[in-house]
């Protein structure tokens, strides 16, 4: 009589038991794969809102401080306010054309930036658009200090303006933009800069030898309201007093 002896019964289940060791770790092993490439993904996405939040705040600026023939800010200095138009006292055949956009602003298509503008700007209680050149916000931002120039983060929003987000289908971006004085200088040959020693004849202050400067803030925001794009960019505006 033979005997049969089972030589792998101490060996029953181990090859379950590796493969699933296996399937663990592969598993791991994706799992790790798909959150590198998420976070990849993530710190693409922030690079490219960064640039686009930069981009909205260099052009919502432009704006303002184009050259002086065609800027909004520039002409409203100049003619001491904005268009009857827009709520303003200002006659709007006073303007010039920004552009290929003339007064009255009623082309939808070339003067869809300046309407835009129109606006984006704060109005009073009584609908009057904010002048951007008067005096410091008081209070600020901050609803209890009034404007500084040295503190921009009290300054108060003049504008906002929202445009499609080329990113996510009816979405949106967002430019915000402040203004505040920053002082008033005699120009070199004035008459008050001769007599501070500038070099010069001197034409005189009241014959248009002074400038106002302004510092202009432009806020961008990729998408709107968003936290991971965001882009702050300030310029000195130098307005030559006529």
């Amino acid at each position: 009589m033979f005997r049969s002896h089972n030589h792998f019964h101490g060996q029953r289940g181990i090859a379950l038991f590796i493969g699933l060791v296996f399937l663990v770790v592969l598993s791991l092993v994706a799992v790790i794969a798909m959150q590198s490439t998420f976070l990849e993904m993530r710190m693409a996405t922030n690079v490219a809102r960064q640039s686009e939040a930069f981009q909205i705040s260099e052009s919502t600026r432009s704006i303002l401080t184009g050259p002086s023939q065609t800027s909004l800010f520039s002409q409203s200095l100049a003619q001491g306010g904005w268009p009857v138009s827009w709520g303003g006292n200002v006659p709007d055949t006073d303007f010039s054309a920004i552009g290929d956009c003339a007064a009255p602003w009623t082309d939808a298509t070339n003067c869809a930036m300046v309407l835009k503008f129109k606006d984006a700007l704060i109005k009073g209680t009584d609908g009057t658009p904010k002048l951007l050149f008067g005096a410091f916000d008081s209070p600020g931002a901050d609803k209890t200090n009034d404007e500084t120039t040295s503190n921009p983060s009290n300054w108060v929003t003049d504008a906002s303006l929202d445009f499609p987000d080329p990113n996510a289908s009816g979405g949106q971006v967002t430019g915000m933009l402040s203004v505040v004085p920053d002082g008033v200088a005699s120009n070199a040959g004035a008459g008050t800069a001769q007599a501070a020693g500038y070099r010069g004849l001197g034409v005189g202050a009241a014959a248009g030898g002074a400038s106002r400067y302004f510092q202009i803030r432009s806020v961008g925001f990729s998408p709107k309201g968003g936290s991971n794009g965001r882009a702050v960019t300030i310029a000195q505006y130098k307005a030559v007093v006529q």
